[in-house]
């Protein structure tokens, strides 16, 4: 018996080794087909009806709460310091301002996993004229987006502390060096899950391309045309590819494929730092002077165009001028009643660098009047 279990001693070994040195093989992740996207393509909508609970000061509705893994603020939608560790981003995307990634212990999604924050530093210093003036742009882009009906990732300013997150910067600095400590700092949490093709990160599409693709597929021609004016009343200005993108709001696994539910494909800009004064330096962005120069809409003979960059055709149905005005004339209903959109201004941190709130307040109304004061005949 004894040499027995000798003979069989190294079977054992075998055995008990792969017991304990086997580990479960992760599921297979679930991608969008080419056919998915394709799909999502003819059938994607840039506007929904927007939630008339929606406070823009907040980034969120009161009734239902921030979403999950929103950074903290305070009552004036003032985003409260954050302090978090590097996240490295394995695919940071062609953009040339520096960004870099970072979670904060226990903020984790539904599956349990830290949620990852991208985070905009002001890359070429601290100081009020070399602050990035994209920061701003994104979040008050982002916040009146959504206020009228068109869909953005969710965005905040917030002082942020990352003592190790110069290993996940995707660009360099430029003129100053990285300090753990950045003020004002852009913090941004994506609206949905990119639509690209299996898994491969480019859920981008050209923005003209995407509107026509769109319009000829039966899309509201009010709608896209009421997006058209809202990005010439923004003054979107990056207009490359990379900014534009089709994301799922709610999908589902199907097999080894993921399915976008019906009515769920959207379309809309994923990068809105170039806004409210388009410059080509980033410390020119979101600078009052500049957002001052240029009109959303033209009126010539009853015929409408929208002074926008990259979407193709430009003239603009009453219809969609009528959508907007709606949407516009129900914020300054509410700059009224509580100071609204004064308040987003304040929320935005620019005062910091620019013009007060109340002159930024004093312009998005000039402009919102254009559009609701024009009237259309083509």
């Amino acid at each position: 018996m004894h040499n027995s279990l000798r003979q069989c001693l190294p079977t054992l070994i075998v055995m008990l080794a792969a017991l304990f040195l086997v580990r479960p093989v992760a599921a297979q992740q679930a991608c969008f087909t080419s056919a998915e996207r394709a799909r999502a393509e003819q059938t994607a909508k840039v506007y929904r009806t927007p939630d008339p609970g929606y406070d823009p000061v907040l980034g969120y509705n009161p009734a239902t709460g921030p979403r999950l893994g929103a950074p903290a603020i305070d009552d004036d939608g003032l985003g409260k310091p954050i302090r978090c560790t590097a996240n490295k981003d394995e695919s940071p995307g062609a953009g040339t301002t520096p960004k870099f990634h970072c979670s904060v212990a226990g903020v984790t999604d539904e599956d349990g996993s830290l949620i990852r924050y991208k985070v905009k530093p002001h890359f070429k210093g601290h100081a009020p004229e070399k602050r990035n003036g994209e920061i701003y742009g994104e979040f008050l882009s982002s916040r009146f987006s959504q206020a009228v009906g068109f869909f953005a990732d969710d965005s905040w300013v917030a002082d942020v502390t990352c003592p190790d997150c110069e290993k996940s910067l995707t660009r360099r600095f430029q003129g100053a060096s990285f300090s753990p400590f950045q003020p004002a700092a852009g913090v941004e949490l994506p609206l949905a899950r990119g639509i690209d093709v299996n898994c491969n990160d480019k859920d981008a599409g050209s923005l003209a391309e995407a509107l026509e693709k769109m319009s000829q597929n039966g899309a509201a021609r009010a709608e896209v045309d009421a997006f058209k004016l809202w990005l010439a009343f923004i003054d979107h200005g990056d207009t490359k590819t990379d900014n534009h993108k089709y994301a799922c709001l709610k999908s589902r696994k199907e097999g080894k494929d993921r399915i976008c539910e019906p009515g769920q494909a959207v379309f809309y800009v994923g990068d809105m730092g170039s806004t409210f004064g388009h410059s080509s330096s980033s410390e020119n962005k979101a600078k009052l002077e500049v957002w001052r120069k240029k009109d959303p809409i033209k009126v010539s003979g009853g015929r409408c165009t929208a002074n926008a960059k990259s979407v193709g055709d430009t003239t603009i149905s009453e219809a969609g001028r009528q959508l907007l005005a709606d949407n516009l004339q129900r914020l300054l209903d509410a700059e009224k009643q509580n100071r609204t959109i004064t308040r987003v201004f304040e929320a935005s941190r620019n005062a910091e660098r620019d013009r007060p709130a109340s002159e930024w307040a004093t312009e998005f109304e000039r402009k919102a009047r254009l559009i609701i004061d024009a009237r259309c005949s083509n």
